[in-house]
This record gives C-alpha cells, structure tokens and sequence, in this order.
C-alpha cells in the first residue's frame, strides 16, 4: 500500500448476531455513495418501477416532513476491520449491498432529479426556487443512513441472507399503513376526513377488516378505498398519481366529508349492526361512493351534487341483507349477504342503487 492510500473510517460498534460479526454504524448517505457496489450475481434485477415510486415518496417527503427507512445491510466481504481510530474500510475495497438497493437507488435518482430541476431554475433566473432545490439536495446528501454491515460473509452466505431477507420479509398490515404512511394522498385524505368525522361516525383505526362483533360503521382502510372509487371510479389497486379531477384541496376535503356525513341521511340508525344491516360492509359503502362518480360522469354534475341524490336511496332500501336490492349477493341459507367486496359485486350493487336514482330522480 502506498503513503497515497487512504483508509476509510467508519464510526460504529460491533457485535454478534446469529454466529455473525457485524458492524453496526449510520453514515450520510453522499458519503455512503461512494463506498459500495451491488452484485448481481446476489442481488436480483433493480425494479424501474419500484425506484420511481420510492424517489416520489423522497421527493414530496422532503418538501414539508423528514422520512425514515429501515437499516441497510451490507457485507464488507473482510474488507473492514477494527483499528485504533474506528473501523476502516481498505483502500480500493467497496461494502456489498444486501438490503436497500431500491432505496439507495431511489435515493440517488431523486438527488439526479433534484439537481436536473436547480439547473433549470438557474438557467431561467429563477434565484430563489434554485436556493430552495439546494437545501433539498443538501438534505438528502446529508440524509443519515442507518446500517448493519457483515464483516465475513462468503458470497454464498450473501445470497442465502439475500433470499431469508425477501422470503421471510413481513409487510407491515394495511392498518398501521393507513396511520402511518405520508406517501399516499388517498390515505392522507383518509386520516385527516376521518379526524373530523370522529364525533359523527364510530371508525376503527387499526383493523382492516371488521367482524360482527365490532361496531364501528367502517374503517380507515375502506374509507381510502371509498375515497378512490368517488374520485376515480377505481375499485381496484391504485397506481400512479392521485387524479382529483379539477377540484382543489378545499374541495376534496369539503367532497369527501359530505360522502360520509350523508349516511346519517340514508343509512338506519344501527347502521353499524352488521347482523341486521348491510351497511356496515366494505361492498356496500364502496358501491355508494362508486354510484356518486358515476353520477358526475354521467350526468355532468359535480360531485356534491350527486352525494346529495343519495338520500333518494331512503325511501327504497331497507339496507337489510334480505332486501331485493342485494338479490345477487343473498345467500337464503345463511339469510345474510356475502362475496360484497369483490369489483364484479360491487360493479353490480352500484348498477342496482343507480337504477333506483334514475328512476326516482
């Protein structure tokens, strides 16, 4: 080794996990950049896709609130020992990436992004709008990234670590990403209707799905996807931007507290006994919200318009499962309806509530 190498340092503190040294340090992540590779033949194939998803999520996290991500885990492949001053990396030598590659990814597509937009803001004078895209840069070059690094894995270990890390990966449940997650507009729109609503409806907060037993008249989860079949006539996975149609933030607001507030007009009094009512499953609150798009698609009117047509429904539902508008989900056996939540089913209960609106409207 010349007097010209150097050695990188790298703060942190070791221990034992499984049989395993591994080092366990944070490092900012222009600086963390430069020091590690991915291997293809332990890594799989880098998702266009999933990156693009995660940089958006970077982006719109760093205009107003801080975003967290879960610790990176590399191998040194022997590369990083214990000195007098730290850990240090060898000259030449780079850490394996083993989990995070599609974050470190986005991360530096995001800062590519970030840099292409201040270029542009420079070139056409705009002065301050070039100020503000730094101090995002600044942030994200600063941004500190969590890490557990294993000293001495084999590539073999690698890959066997790689596929228990993705095979063995639990996805956090629906509920807490209703509570938690900033990167939907839908589920931010859920959380904050449902946080006015909370002394008109009871709402449950952590369970995706509701049992009989529980008397909340719905929850966070199936009010985002009411929330996307009113303003996009999506029953299904939503991908992409959230097109709002021409409505501004006010009015999406104004839009989807109205939808909900307008059960106390058309639903039962017990409209959270699911035993005896309909109205407190997922199918059937998804259906209203679906026939409210249809109406402003079909009858060109805006959308507080159409939510008040729903208090027609009043007068020719009983919203009891034997009623003849659930005909094609009423199970005589079980004297109850069932398969309400499926988009074939749903399609067909909005058709039903849509033939009453025309006819009476």
């Amino acid at each position: 080794m010349s007097k010209y190498d150097f050695k990188t340092i790298i703060e942190g503190k070791g221990h034992n996990q499984f049989g395993k040294k591994i080092l366990a340090t944070q490092i900012r992540f222009a600086t963390l950049e430069a020091l590690f590779e991915v291997d293809e033949e332990v890594q799989r194939k880098l998702d266009p896709g999933r990156r693009a998803e995660i940089r958006q999520f970077i982006l719109a996290s760093l205009k107003d609130k801080d975003f967290y991500f879960s610790p990176f885990i590399f191998s040194a492949r022997g590369a990083v020992k214990q000195s007098d001053h730290g850990w240090a990396l060898e000259p030449g030598s780079k850490l394996y990436i083993l989990d995070g590659q599609h974050r470190s990814s986005a991360m530096a597509s995001a800062l590519s992004h970030l840099k292409s937009q201040k270029e542009t803001a420079e070139e056409t004078g705009n002065d301050q709008e070039a100020q503000k895209l730094q101090g995002y840069i600044d942030k994200l070059r600063d941004y500190p990234v969590t890490m557990q690094v294993y000293l001495d894995l084999s590539q073999q270990e690698e890959k066997q670590l790689f596929t228990d890390i993705n095979n063995e990966r639990k996805e956090a449940h629906t509920g807490m990403i209703m509570q938690y997650d900033h990167r939907d507009i839908y589920t931010e729109l859920t959380r904050n209707v449902a946080k006015k609503l909370q002394r008109h409806l009871e709402i449950e907060h952590e369970l995706s799905r509701l049992t009989n037993q529980n008397t909340a008249i719905t929850s966070l989860t199936i009010m985002r996807k009411c929330l996307l079949a009113l303003f996009e006539g999506n029953i299904s996975v939503k991908k992409g931007n959230a097109n709002l149609d021409h409505y501004n933030e006010e009015e999406v607001m104004t839009i989807s507290y109205a939808f909900f507030d307008s059960w106390h007009a058309i639903f039962p009094k017990q409209m959270g006994n699911r035993t005896k009512f309909v109205t407190g499953l997922s199918g059937i609150q998804v259906a209203l919200a679906l026939v409210v798009y249809n109406l402003t698609k079909n009858q060109s009117i805006s959308h507080l318009e159409a939510i008040k047509q729903l208090s027609l429904l009043k007068k020719h539902c009983s919203w009891k499962h034997d009623d003849p508008i659930f005909s094609h989900l009423y199970d005589p056996v079980t004297r109850k309806i069932s398969h309400h939540s499926s988009s074939t089913a749903i399609q067909r209960t909005a058709v039903k509530f849509l033939a009453i609106l025309n006819k009476k409207g």
